[in-house]
């Protein structure tokens, strides 16, 4: 086909995808049915591999194909390779491949499984990133350093297992707050969690008296955000971003801001890694693996042990780690201010036996 014919075909391809609604938008509807997180981080990513074969809209790079009959499968392998030049993480390219080869499929554009298998080089999965639990030392160091709002985010996620953007989600009437020296128990709705499965978590004592002095007055209002959002319009994955960067800058203040490898995209700790500490310590704590997993959302854990037990025998196999999970009054904190309240008393005895001799003294002297 020459150059005249092939141009005029494009032309009349991107005006017919302009007459009618946009592919890209429904499709990303669909996908949004099941998953919001899902449509939205496609939404992301397809955008790219348009702009990447210089076009802005999805659907004009689906008529490009579609007017010079291209071999989606070539289109899909010039992707995967720009990809890997950039250096993108292994597990970061099948995420892309996928979306798009998912969109090509919804356009009409087969893109069959069995022969991606023998016409596409992905690359092997292998660790990029190397991260790690923070130890209790390192979390009270941050917390000492941090905001009362980026406290309270690391104590609702260190302490519970939550995802930050299920913590984002969370509204007061979602907490249901523990007497003095016990846990608060979360109840998570499926629509706000990653399995869409509700869940019930925990909160330590010290997390809950935190939040408490957070909330203030507004623990009385059942449906206010805990994280509050300037315009109702604002979405969830916003406010997690921003906990995100709050909770990054707080590690970066308590002078952790470190790679365990030098070759690593990622820091040794950012947010996730505060489910990491929850996972290490329950277990540690003697909590029962399948109960840890359900605390976290995990969904092979949601069909387990975990939904056979009542919230108050949740309740009592979460307490076993409460001392694991209490960053700002340990034990041994809790101890030094008895004997800091030991030696005020003497202190204040001492004064007062003084002021009485200093009172006899000046009686004498009139006398």
């Amino acid at each position: 086909m020459s150059s005249f014919w092939r141009n005029n075909l494009l032309a009349w391809g991107l005006q017919c995808r302009s007459a009618v609604s946009l592919t890209f938008e429904s499709w990303l509807g669909k996908v949004g049915i099941k998953s919001e997180r899902t449509a939205q981080e496609y939404a992301l990513t397809v955008r790219r591999w348009a702009r990447s074969r210089g076009f802005d809209s999805p659907d004009h790079a689906i008529a490009d194909i579609k007017a010079r009959s291209l071999d989606p499968y070539q289109v899909l392998q010039e992707y995967v390779t720009s990809l890997h030049n950039r250096k993108l993480a292994p597990a970061s390219i099948h995420v892309h491949f996928s979306a798009v080869k998912r969109f090509l499929n919804d356009c009409d554009i087969e893109v069959l499984s069995e022969r991606v298998r023998n016409k596409i080089v992905l690359p092997s999965y292998y660790l990029v990133s190397t991260d790690r639990a923070p130890t209790k030392a390192e979390l009270k160091q941050t917390l000492l350093r941090s905001k009362l709002k980026t406290k309270v985010a690391i104590e609702l996620m260190g302490t519970s297992g939550m995802r930050i953007g299920e913590a984002a989600t969370l509204r007061v009437c979602d907490i249901q707050f523990g007497k003095a020296g016990q846990p608060s128990k979360i109840m998570l709705k499926a629509k706000t969690t990653k399995s869409r499965k509700k869940r019930v978590t925990f909160i330590s004592p010290e997390a809950t008296e935190i939040l408490r002095q957070y909330l203030g007055e507004r623990i009385k209002q059942p449906d206010d955000y805990i994280f509050p959002r300037m315009k109702e319009e604002v979405d969830t994955k916003y406010v997690a971003s921003t906990l995100y960067k709050q909770i990054v800058y707080a590690f970066n203040l308590a002078g952790l801001r470190k790679k365990e490898d030098s070759e690593s995209p990622r820091y040794s700790l950012h947010p996730h890694c505060l489910r990491k500490f929850f996972h290490t310590n329950c277990l540690a704590a003697g909590i029962d693996r399948g109960l840890v997993e359900g605390f976290m959302g995990h969904v092979f854990a949601l069909d387990s042990s975990y939904l056979r037990m009542t919230d108050d025998e949740l309740q009592a196999n979460y307490m076993k780690a409460v001392d694991r999970l209490t960053f700002l009054t340990t034990p041994e904190l809790v101890a030094d201010n008895e004997e800091v309240q030991r030696l005020r008393r003497e202190l204040e005895e001492r004064l007062a036996k003084l002021e009485a001799i200093y009172t006899e003294r000046l009686t004498l002297k009139k006398e």
